[in-house]
């Protein structure tokens, strides 16, 4: 119980570590192996170096770091304050910091089998990402095989995530309209005669934003973005039967029009890390199990301030609306948030990109939408 309990409290300090450290060029990642048994003890060590040995063979932007290199350093410490007679030790936090946490364990099983098994976890998440085991015989050649499949296996796995970060210019141009007229009419009755309701909206909406972003990092996007939105709105109401409030029915016309126009530039700062503000804009490789992957990008602009002018009229019966025009101060940003893909590609090509246009109408605002994007990442 007492193994199990130090183990955790391990995975929490080498976690805090990795969330406090800066967050550097190499994916880090920290190797320990838990044997159980005299044959299985043996190659605990063999075990953390083949299984390094994979993970820098695969990614090589990868700095692996076991335990067996911890225990080695600080032989080395103690000699070196042992010939020097300094007793100030060095730390060694920055070895264990890690993004990543592999977890190897090697068991004695029955009499004649050996267990081999290994998971790997993400800082971030609770659940492993991966797990594998294997099981046979407990002479040299076959733990030696274990060793190298579960290991091979694991990090052939891990291929499916970004591992090494891919980094380059993500770019896309974004132009929507909107150009809607919407008319109901039917047939009132007032006044002994016939009469028409007839009312009618015009929307026309124009917004170009263009986003030239760079993806810095894994979870790092930075960039500029501009945009011009223009909006205007007339809405025409023509009630042959209005009832005004002393209860008397009559012909009456009220007309309405907003309008406005805008240009803004900047990306959001609107999340906090840290204590400090940071960009809004993410952009996201999602790798699938096919060798296709997808590119998510999100983000939105700083608000920029508008004056929409509005101007309203209503002559009739009753209740008659000379002009009347105001001024509202109105705050504009436009969004974005796109997935493209999926494409041909993995997690280990050293070069991802494509370029495409397309076109689609919005199913929630009816915006008739044309995208244009391109983007060129290479991974470390």
């Amino acid at each position: 119980m007492k193994k199990y309990f130090l183990f955790y409290m391990l995975i929490t300090f080498l976690m805090n570590i990795s969330i406090n450290a800066q967050t550097g060029k190499n994916s880090r990642f920290f190797i320990m192996c838990t044997a159980s048994g005299d044959t299985s003890a043996k190659y605990a060590g063999s075990y953390e170096r083949t299984m390094a040995y994979y993970l820098v063979k695969m990614f090589p932007c990868v700095k692996a770091t076991t335990e067996g290199d911890i225990r080695t350093m600080l032989g080395r410490e103690k000699l070196k304050q042992i010939l020097d007679g300094n007793i100030k030790m060095r730390s060694f936090c920055e070895y264990l910091a890690c993004d990543y946490f592999i977890n190897l364990e090697i068991s004695d099983f029955l009499s004649d089998q050996v267990v081999v098994s290994a998971s790997c976890l993400y800082y971030k998440k609770v659940d492993p990402m991966i797990r594998f085991a294997s099981h046979g015989g407990r002479n040299y050649a076959d733990i030696k095989n274990m060793v190298s499949e579960v290991s091979k296996t694991l990090v052939e796995k891990l291929a499916k995530y970004e591992i090494c970060p891919f980094k380059g210019t993500i770019n896309v141009a974004i132009i929507s309209d909107k150009d809607t007229t919407m008319t109901e009419t039917y047939s009132v009755y007032c006044n002994n005669s016939d009469q028409t309701y007839r009312k009618e909206e015009i929307t026309k909406n124009h917004t170009e934003s263009t986003w030239n972003l760079e993806k810095k990092n894994r979870n790092w996007t930075d960039g500029d973005m501009h945009f011009y939105s223009e909006e205007s709105y007339t809405l025409s109401e023509e009630n042959g039967c209005y009832k005004c409030k002393s209860g008397r029915e009559g012909g009456r016309i009220d007309k309405e029009k907003r309008s406005y126009k805008v240009n803004g530039k900047g990306l959001s700062h609107q999340s906090i890390r840290d204590g400090k503000e940071q960009l809004d804009t993410r952009s996201e490789l999602i790798f699938y199990d096919n060798q296709t992957y997808s590119l998510k990008v999100q983000g939105t602009s700083l608000p920029a301030n508008a004056d929409e002018e509005i101007e309203i009229s209503a002559e009739g019966t009753c209740d008659n609306i000379p002009n009347e025009n105001k001024t509202i101060k109105q705050e504009v940003t436009v969004p974005l948030s796109f997935v493209f893909g999926p494409f041909k590609g993995s997690a280990i090509d050293k070069v991802l990109s494509h370029k495409d246009t397309i076109k689609r109408k919005d199913p929630v605002s009816g915006e008739d939408v044309t995208i244009s994007y391109e983007f060129n990442l290479k991974r470390d």
